[in-house]
């Protein structure tokens, strides 16, 4: 039985710690295993491991600061040399090794010391607990590495095996003809018996959207991957397909530069006695009137995700209320607020900006830091890395006029905006009043992530040389608290549940505001059988159990 998979184009390798296209995974999941993985309902269960470490089989040491895994016995790697404890140590090596900078991608950097007092046994020393222990040596197309073939520890970028990989998993690389095609074929050493059922699967390298469809709607192909809105109209009509949408992990927010804001200027008295605000330029960081909580909610409120949505990304995305929209970290009672502008100027109003003048635009009356009748002015930036950021930019500066704020947009170079310490990137200074761009977690498992974008103790600064993620400079202690916690929970269903206060409170604070999330589409012929998706993998996570009908 052979399954055919056309693709865009030739995958950086087989390597997903390197690179994060998608088609990387897509492979590396078909030949590289973990120690554990993780199923469609977000537990974990063990792979090339006998069993997950836990507190209560002795794995996990009280203090959570020693885990011991006991590996499987009698794998082989898929050109016949035995898997054993010593490519665990050699994969753990190579992401801590400095040259390869994947530490902090990883939390590797927590690991003090690796132990392998057998060939199947491997102990894990921490310097302080880590909550992702059983994700930690996989992940999507991620796993462990062969320490007899892949090469320079320093060297990752270079090793053999990110394009000739041996591995553990359920096939293996026949040939790979850049441009043209890659052929997996069925590794006949593989662990688990009567695995896989598929001969081989075999990637054509087809740049033309359109031609992926057809090959589907013919019968040539039996998936076409990351549908286009174009490709979703035409294979919408074809019989005996099946559609798999999926929450990319990219997510597009809008980020307030919260520190605390400049003094506000000094009013003179005009020759009629009133008093108006000395005209001055948009101050280069916080704006005052953003401070206040509800100021963000209505410009929240204001915002048709729908609309955008549709309008900006083709259908490609859908509305967002949270970090926690994908995988076994969503939060379903998380939606995104209702687009409403009437209940937008409402808050405006209760937060003393009204437009008492009649031009369109409210002023502030009564606003702490901020002299009355100054109109309501944001200054809104956006990269201009992607076309279409600078669409959605336009179209939410359009929503935020219509309830009477006076939107100026600009538009700067990536490395402006979101450039290092070193760079002085506006993001980092805190050089900015709003932006607009989109990011994500990668992986499944969102802790690392969260703590570098929400944490107070991760705000940029000299002292960190700018390398936190906190960027809107956002303190609130239960937060921090919530983060703290997380960092003890090892059982996934506990730490969703953190993560689901965590965001609950910053729906309410509104450090960011959620737009949309990007989803990918995949459409499946019905001869394709056996294929159980996993919001927390890739889509080949279980290629192994595939079968093609005839």
């Amino acid at each position: 039985m052979t399954a055919v998979i056309p693709i865009p184009r030739d995958p950086p390798g087989f390597n997903a710690y390197l690179s994060d296209t998608g088609y990387e995974e897509l492979l590396g999941e078909l030949i590289y295993e973990g120690l554990a993985e993780q199923s469609p309902d977000g537990t974990f269960y063990p792979k090339l491991a006998k069993e997950l470490p836990t507190y209560e089989n002795g794995g996990i040491s009280p203090d959570g600061l020693t885990v011991t895994w006991k590996l499987r016995e009698h794998i082989t790697w898929s050109d016949g040399q035995p898997f054993t404890s010593r490519d665990v140590l050699f994969t753990y090596e190579a992401l801590h090794h400095p040259n390869n900078r994947l530490a902090r991608v990883t939390g590797i950097e927590l690991i003090d010391r690796v132990e392998t007092p057998d060939d199947f046994t491997v102990i894990l020393h921490y310097r302080e607990p880590y909550p992702n222990i059983w994700g930690q040596f996989s992940g999507r197309g991620t796993g462990i590495f062969p320490r007899h073939t892949c090469g320079d520890l320093g060297w990752m970028l270079g090793w053999e095996c990110n394009t000739q990989p041996v591995g553990t998993g359920p096939f293996v690389l026949q040939s790979w003809e850049r441009g043209k095609q890659i052929i997996l074929e069925r590794n006949p050493r593989y662990w688990q018996t009567g695995r896989p059922f598929l001969d081989r699967i075999v990637f054509p390298i087809v740049s033309d959207a359109l031609v992926r469809s057809d090959m589907l709607a013919d019968g040539d192909a039996h998936m076409a991957l990351w549908l286009t809105p174009e490709q979703l109209k035409f294979l919408s009509n074809i019989p005996d397909l099946q559609f798999i949408s999926l929450p990319s992990r990219w997510l597009l927010r809008i980020a307030f530069n919260l520190a605390t804001p400049p003094p506000a200027p000094v009013s003179t008295p005009t020759p009629t006695g009133r008093r108006r605000p000395t005209p001055t330029p948009l101050p280069p960081g916080p704006n005052p009137a953003l401070a206040d909580p509800l100021v963000r909610q209505a410009l929240d409120l204001a915002i048709d995700r729908q609309r955008l949505a549709d309008e900006v990304f083709g259908g490609r995305a859908q509305p967002a209320g949270s970090e926690f929209f994908r995988g076994w970290t969503h939060c379903p009672e998380l939606t995104a607020p209702a687009y409403d502008p009437d209940a937008a100027r409402m808050l405006l109003a209760r937060a003393g900006w009204l437009d008492l003048d009649g031009n369109g635009v409210v002023e502030a009356h009564g606003v702490a830091n901020v002299p009355d009748s100054t109109p309501l002015t944001v200054r809104f930036t956006a990269p201009d890395s992607w076309d279409t950021l600078i669409k959605a930019q336009k179209l939410i500066a359009q929503m935020w006029k219509e309830i009477g704020i006076r939107v100026q947009t600009e538009i700067v170079g990536p490395r402006d905006l979101q450039g290092s310490w070193e760079e002085k990137g506006m993001e980092v200074m805190g050089q900015f009043q709003v932006d607009l761009w989109d990011d994500g977690y990668p992986g499944s498992d969102p802790t690392d992530y969260l703590i570098w974008r929400y944490a107070s103790w991760s705000v940029p600064d000299k002292t960190n040389n700018g390398q936190g993620g906190n960027i809107m400079r956002f303190a609130d202690p239960e937060v921090d608290r919530l983060l703290s916690q997380a960092l003890t929970q090892i059982d996934p269903r506990e730490r969703r549940n953190t993560f689901c206060q965590i965001g609950r409170l910053l729906a309410e604070r509104r450090p960011v505001l959620y737009l949309v999330y990007f989803t990918e589409t995949h459409a499946v012929s019905s001869k394709m059988q056996n294929l159980v998706v996993n919001p927390n993998d890739a889509l080949t996570w279980d290629a192994l159990n595939w079968r093609v009908l005839k």
